[in-house]
């Protein structure tokens, strides 16, 4: 089967690192690869000429961005090329960024190959003009929706989204991600270190996290926050600024983006993971932390429960005191923390790639053997 898969980036894909997990993998794409069937992502990079390579066993079309807007409006003139005359059965999109989709979708009508997409967004949480934009767009994008053949949601929190009530319902399916299983790093696990993994942005709670931390350093003074992850500079320094108020900055390590064992590293040696969230399409941190045996404490809010299900610690992060009343209970517990360590783990298994990808498949094949032309 001839597959092509659309997306407005290149999937944190870089080919001198082959290691590095990458949205390929978690989205199936390598998968399907490894299936035997041709993969193809067209996709924007940050290139002045059109790019071919193979990834993984993906050949990978990176398309030069033609102005600045978006991830999506600097690839559009180009993408629309190579849809209209690749040889594909089946038009896969992925719904991070705007138009990549819609126009993806729009040439799988016209030419009546099956397309399907992945909704990967809320459409909720974010602040200021982007937040208002997303709902403006989140309505736009509707009359698009019927020529998908089917709508994959990484959550049931997405796909509960009453955005999405005019899709049909035999179209909505629920994928989930795929989680590749880290190797078992052998470092000492720290009895006294939190973990935040994430972009340094305010949809991610990073300021939520340090008012908490801020109350539990007063009970453990030599307590340590390890911060892995990376944000706009504006932002950084706006943590900056509150970690000093907060006097935790002498308490807090930052890290910045860390891959393959450095990242495992950091799960595999703390005491605890907090995900701070004010929204989450899914909880992708959640599940890799589970896998590394490190317990998980998540925010109630966006897909963050779903994600964990009963293996996690759910904390409201709008009732600061409360939670980090548990969050403390936990630290001082190291049985506690084993129990729900070693039960979460086993429940994180249960993504795997095979899942994914009999989902995938399954209805590429319905797909193709029904005759659905969009």
């Amino acid at each position: 089967m001839k597959i092509v898969h659309t997306y407005a980036k290149n999937m944190s894909i870089n080919p001198k690192d082959p290691e590095k997990i990458t949205f390929a993998d978690r989205w199936g794409l390598t998968l399907q690869s490894k299936l035997g069937h041709k993969v193809t992502l067209i996709c924007g990079g940050y290139n002045k000429k059109r790019k071919e390579y193979f990834h993984k066993g993906i050949k990978i079309i990176e398309l030069p961005i033609l102005f600045e807007l978006s991830s999506s409006t600097r690839i559009i003139k180009d993408l629309s090329k190579e849809l209209k005359t690749i040889n594909t059965d089946i038009f896969h999109s992925h719904h991070y960024c705007f138009l990549t989709p819609e126009l993806t979708a729009i040439i799988g009508k016209i030419r009546k190959i099956p397309t399907f997409v992945t909704i990967h967004s809320s459409f909720k949480g974010r602040e200021g003009i982007i937040g208002i934009f997303e709902r403006i767009y989140s309505i736009l994008m509707q009359p698009i929706m019927p020529f998908y053949s089917k709508v994959f949601f990484i959550s049931n929190y997405i796909k509960s989204n009453s955005i999405f009530n005019l899709t049909s319902k035999k179209k909505k399916k629920i994928t989930y991600n795929y989680f590749i299983k880290p190797k078992n790093i052998k470092v000492k696990r720290e009895e006294n270190e939190i973990l935040y993994v994430g972009r340094l942005t305010h949809l991610k709670g990073i300021d939520i996290l340090f008012k908490i931390f801020s109350i539990i350093k007063k009970q453990h003074p030599n307590i340590k926050l390890n911060v892995v992850g990376d944000g706009s500079k504006k932002y950084k320094k706006k943590l900056e600024k509150l970690s000093k108020i907060l006097k935790i900055k002498e308490n807090i390590v930052y890290h910045g983006e860390l891959y393959g064992k450095e990242k495992w590293k950091q799960f595999y040696s703390n005491t605890v993971l907090i995900m701070p969230s004010r929204d989450e399409g899914f909880g992708n941190v959640a599940i890799e932390g589970m896998l590394c045996n490190i317990p998980t404490i998540v925010s109630n809010k966006g897909s963050l429960p779903e994600a964990v299900g009963k293996y996690g610690i759910i904390i409201n992060i709008k009732d600061i005191p409360n939670s980090t009343k548990k969050i403390i209970e936990l630290l001082k517990d190291k049985e506690k923390r084993k129990g729900i360590a070693k039960k979460a783990k086993k429940y994180a298994e249960k993504f795997t790639e095979e899942r994914l990808g009999k989902i995938l498949i399954e209805e590429y094949k319905k797909a193709i053997k029904n005759g659905k032309r969009i």
